[in-house]
């Protein structure tokens, strides 16, 4: 109890609680006082029932991890059945669950090896590794009799016993050497088709390694060492041998090639020779060529002139023909034209006489139009007309006006009115 003059105490610490607070208390007693025992021992066994049903239901979910597969074998009819990865309801009350890995799996490691006897009877320790799954299809029907570790107790003695039955064929150098891969896809053909029947797929088999016995080990090393020793003085002879022979064509293609050195140096003074003389000759005959057509371009210049000038000539004359044809032409041309311009004005003339011979009063029409553009309208006077027109003349010969300002303007007033 937290005492009134305590710093530390909350406020109100030590007093007693107000009415209302009282009150509330007093109601929840009474209410509990009022509910009977069967009732609430009833409702407590109800939620202790629920409990367990839901822990009961939770528990009845299995799963399956990916890469495993369950086997779920009833407690009370015995069926199986095989169950994929997931989350299945399997009460465990009435099922039981076994998980089995069916993905593939590897058997390797010192579990994996096994000795085998060659054709000789010498014994060799093998190393295998295999790679292998369950059949998903087959287990059902296979899983209630695998062993508890099918990669020791079944997957490794059938793989053994396939190597031993196998191995037996082969000697034991080829075994080592060249007949390893032949062995294996043997011995995996024959494993493999009796771990089929177990509900058991064998994928692949690899010899990882292979063991001779010590003795046997010594001693082939040794034979390989003699083999190796015999084999390299062979090849030390051949070598030799090869050298002696190299030194041989060495000496042979020296002297061979010292003689082509000495033919080719001959040759190529021969060559030489002969192309001096070949190139005299041809200089020879190219600068009688160059004489040949200078001679001839000398004849060619002189033709080109000789026929120039006659060209020249020639043409000179045809000028001068085509000259004196042309101004006889024109002469005879001006005096065609002066004999026709002579018959024409005559017949003109010839015309006009007998124009004024018919009509007397046409000459001093035409006259007056001969003598001004100005003059428009001329008035005949009444005397005759050859009197008028030697009147006009007169006038014409004295420089006067053919007809007087007075005359024209009086002509003008008679022709306006």
């Amino acid at each position: 109890m937290t005492h009134p003059d305590d710093p530390l105490a909350p406020p109100g610490a030590g007093q007693p609680p107000p009415e209302p607070a009282r009150r509330s208390f007093a109601a929840l007693g009474e209410r509990l006082r009022r509910i009977p025992v069967g009732r609430a021992l009833l409702v407590l066994a109800g939620l202790f029932a629920a409990v367990g049903a839901f822990r009961a239901l939770r528990g009845s979910f299995r799963a399956v991890e990916p890469g495993y597969a369950a086997i779920s074998v009833s407690r009370f009819t015995g069926d199986i059945r095989v169950l994929p990865p997931g989350t299945h309801f399997r009460p465990t009350a009435l099922y039981d669950l076994h998980a089995v890995r069916v993905s593939d799996q590897l058997l390797s490691g010192p579990a994996s090896r096994f000795l085998v006897a060659t054709k000789e009877g010498v014994p060799v320790q093998i190393t295998v590794q295999a790679r292998w799954s369950f059949d998903r299809n087959l287990l059902a029907s296979t899983w209630s009799a695998l062993p508890p570790d099918p990669a020791r107790e079944l997957v490794l003695p059938i793989i053994a016993s396939a190597f031993r039955a196998v191995a037996t064929t082969y000697p034991v150098d080829r075994v080592i050497s060249e007949k390893r891969e032949e062995l294996t896809r043997s011995s995996a053909k024959q494993a493999r088709s009796r771990l089929l029947e177990s509900g058991i797929v064998l994928k692949e088999v690899w010899i990882g390694d292979l063991t001779l016995p010590p003795e046997y080990e010594h001693g082939r090393v040794e034979l390989v060492d003699e083999v190796q020793n015999t084999e390299k003085m062979d090849v030390t002879l051949k070598l030799k041998t090869k050298e002696i022979e190299r030194t041989r064509l060495e000496a042979e293609a020296q002297k061979i090639l010292v003689e082509k050195h000495a033919e080719a140096s001959a040759s190529q003074r021969l060559i030489a020779a002969r192309g001096e003389s070949e190139a005299m000759r041809y200089v020879l005959a190219l600068k009688q060529k160059e004489i040949d057509q200078r001679r001839l371009e000398a004849e060619a210049d002189k033709q080109t002139r000789v026929k120039k000038a006659q060209a020249d000539a020639a043409i000179s004359k045809i000028e001068s023909e085509a000259e004196v044809a042309r101004r006889k032409v024109l002469a005879e041309a001006e005096a065609y034209t002066i004999r026709t311009t002579s018959a024409a004005q005559f017949e003109s003339l010839k015309r006009e006489a007998e124009l004024v011979q018919a009509n007397p009063l046409l000459i001093p029409k035409t006259f007056a139009d001969h003598l001004s553009d100005k003059v428009q309208v001329i008035l005949t006077p009444t005397i005759g007309g050859e009197a008028f027109t030697g009147e006009m003349y007169r006038r014409v010969a004295n420089g006067k006006p053919a007809v007087v300002a007075k005359a024209s303007s009086s002509a003008d007033d008679s022709g306006t009115r």
